[in-house]
């Protein structure tokens, strides 16, 4: 059978399943005749049986997968509020759309397959089988054998151009597979994914920031290659290196006590203010200036030696509340 009526015989197949409990009490209308009736009816008792499969495409249970090590999503941040609209998406037509794409796992009882591609659309249907209770849903894939090297080009392939990847998740995903697959070599790993060197440099370097600085934003997929790049000089001397990291510590700790009060984080363009300002070596250990998420002042609080003086812009008084929570942060 050509490809193509195959691959119109596998798309029946997956909508007749799925449809299958509304279609034996509902009388349908006569569909139009397909030279390739009898290849579907094959491909249905296939897919019946778990076995579906075009090219290696298949209907599985999202438990039996695990993500691969060289995935390019920050899995553990994924949540129904990130994935929300594609959750909606799956809930509203019933069904994934497109193919998440795997590899066979060998050695372990508890799994299958390991996700190349495809992390949001396996926590949303995971989601809705588990909170939900959907479990006619299942997760659909396309199983491909290919090595860890295939696996990081298919996959940086397909998100490429996706903005709901982060400049740090890809930067991660490349520093490790520069080092993994291509010997250190820039110019060998740009030539085979097809990038411009000097930019694939520019995202590798994100990956290189200390931690203490990507922790500075509260989430690391806040931390964009802009920001990277005017952080990268000012960690290059040691003296501003020190003063850098230490304030990325105290940003952090604000950010994390933001965090667990339900407070919105300080913005990054904020983080970076700050960062600049201990760069140059600003920061008066007596005296702190704090500002709000979106970089306004706040305040500023002067240590005396019998004393502690507060000043506060005289505009910022409309949003006292907001000043005296940030307030009590830095007293505490």
């Amino acid at each position: 059978m050509p490809a193509r009526k195959k691959s119109l015989a596998l798309a029946d197949a997956i909508a007749s399943q799925i449809a299958e409990d509304g279609a034996k009490d509902t009388p349908a209308p006569m569909p139009k005749k397909r030279a390739y009736a009898a290849s579907r009816e094959g491909l249905l008792q296939d897919l019946g049986d778990g076995r579906l499969q075009n090219g290696k495409i298949r209907l599985v249970d999202p438990g039996r997968c695990r993500m691969w090590a060289g995935h390019n999503r920050l899995y553990h941040l994924l949540s129904p509020k990130s994935c929300g609209t594609l959750i909606d998406s799956i809930k509203a037509l019933g069904r994934q759309e497109t193919p998440a794409i795997v590899r066979p796992v060998s050695g372990d009882p508890d799994y299958d397959y390991e996700v190349i591609c495809g992390a949001r659309r396996h926590f949303a249907v995971s989601h809705l089988r588990e909170v939900e209770h959907r479990t006619d849903l299942r997760y659909l894939v396309d199983v491909r054998e290919v090595s860890d090297e295939e696996a990081f080009r298919i996959s940086d392939a397909e998100n490429r151009d996706r903005e709901d990847i982060s400049d740090y998740e890809r930067a991660a995903d490349y520093a490790r597979a520069l080092s993994l697959y291509y010997d250190g070599n820039k110019a060998l790993m740009a030539e085979r994914i097809g990038v411009d060197r000097t930019w694939l440099s520019r995202f590798v370097r994100i990956a290189a920031l200390p931690e203490e600085v990507v922790s500075a934003y509260g989430d690391a997929r806040r931390l964009g290659i802009r920001h990277a790049s005017e952080l990268f000089p000012l960690l290059s001397k040691p003296g501003q290196r020190t003063r850098v990291v230490d304030e990325a510590m105290r940003i952090a700790l604000e950010q994390n006590g933001r965090s667990h009060t339900g407070r919105t984080l300080i913005e990054p363009r904020a983080v970076l203010c700050r960062l600049k300002e201990a760069a140059e070596g600003k920061r008066d250990e007596r005296v702190v200036a704090r500002r709000d998420t979106a970089g306004r002042a706040l305040f500023r609080l002067e240590h005396r030696a019998r004393s502690v003086v507060v000043t506060i812009p005289r505009e910022r008084l409309a949003a006292l509340e907001e000043v005296l929570g940030s307030l009590k942060d830095e007293l505490s």
